[in-house]
């Protein structure tokens, strides 16, 4: 059995649920994602004793995690409309 590796992956642009239901796809059916912050940036420590990353998989993360999101604003009703909160008049 091949050793566990982990290693940091910046979050920008990844969605959570998207690296967490997606990396066993990629690194291996052993792999697991948690939340993570490394010198100050957030983002996911990957372990696996799969391969690594590479930056293509990382690419494909992001535009699957930026579908996702476009989904979710459109189901919650969230799409770059102002919503209101609180209005008060100045006087």
């Amino acid at each position: 059995m091949a050793a566990q590796q982990s290693y940091f992956v910046p979050g920008y642009g990844i969605s959570r649920a998207v690296i967490q239901s997606d990396i066993r796809y990629y690194c291996g059916s052993d792999a697991i994602v948690r939340q993570y912050t490394h010198q100050g940036r957030d983002g996911f420590l990957v372990t696996t004793s799969g391969p690594p990353l590479t930056e293509a998989q990382i690419q494909d993360l992001k535009n699957a995690s930026k579908e996702y999101e476009e989904r979710q604003a459109i189901a919650n009703g969230f799409v770059n409309q102002p919503i209101p909160v609180g209005q008060h008049r100045r006087r």
